[in-house]
């Protein structure tokens, strides 16, 4: 079994976050779908929003 070096894991966070706030985005539409939200501004916004994330991180552990 190998180890999951740093690079591996700053790669990874920089796929899996604007997923996940890309997923959040969706669910959020779905949940509150009676408000009238642009699915495309709230699935894009989560995504922009999971990957400044991923930056902010992948900045503060060098």
């Amino acid at each position: 079994m190998t180890h999951l070096r740093k690079d591996d894991v700053m790669t990874w966070l920089g796929y899996a976050l604007p997923v996940l706030g890309g997923l959040i985005g969706v669910a959020y539409v779905n949940i509150n779908h009676m408000e009238f939200i642009n699915p495309v501004w709230a699935v894009g916004g989560g995504a922009i929003l999971g990957w400044i994330a991923a930056r902010l991180i992948r900045k503060a552990l060098g």
